[in-house]
C-alpha cells in the first residue's frame, strides 16, 4: 500500500471512533438516572407527615438528605443523580414542611371583667332629684 492509502485509512479510523464516541457519550446524556433501593437513610414517617411531595413521574417524591426519596410498595428508592425536572422544581422553591404541635406564641389572653364594687369608705353619689 503507498503512503497515501494508510494516512486515508487512518484519518477515517480516527473520524470513525471519534464519531462513535460522541454519538454513545450524547446518548448516555439523555438516559434518565435508574432508581436505587435504599434500605436505609431513606426519610421517616415525620418527615413525610410534615412535608409536601412533589408529584414526579406518577408517585410523590421527597427532597431528603441531598437525595429525591420515593416509595415503591413497601421499599424506598432514590435517583443517582437528579432529573432535571425536580432539580428546577427545587431551585424555584424548596418542598414545604408543615410544623404541628403546641406553638411557641403564647396565646392573647383577654383580661377579666372587672366588678363593679365600690371601694370601701365612699359613699354612693346622690341621685339628682329627677331619678328618685
Amino acid at each position: 500500500m503507498s503512503r497515501v492509502n494508510w494516512t486515508t485509512m487512518l484519518r477515517t479510523l480516527i473520524v470513525a471512533v471519534t464519531l462513535g464516541a460522541t454519538v454513545a457519550v450524547t446518548a448516555a446524556c439523555g438516559i434518565e438516572v435508574a432508581a436505587v433501593y435504599s434500605s436505609d437513610g431513606y426519610p421517616s414517617e415525620a418527615y413525610i407527615a410534615t412535608t409536601e411531595p412533589v408529584y414526579f413521574e406518577g408517585h410523590a417524591a421527597y427532597w431528603y438528605g441531598d437525595r429525591w426519596y420515593y416509595q415503591v410498595g413497601d421499599r424506598w428508592a432514590h435517583y443517582n443523580r437528579e432529573p432535571p425536572a425536580l432539580y428546577a422544581r427545587r431551585m424555584q422553591a424548596p418542598p414545604q414542611r408543615r410544623a404541628y404541635g403546641p406553638s411557641s406564641a403564647r396565646p392573647a389572653v383577654r383580661p377579666a371583667a372587672r366588678p363593679a364594687v365600690r371601694p370601701a369608705g365612699r359613699a354612693a353619689a346622690p341621685r339628682p332629684a329627677d331619678q328618685r
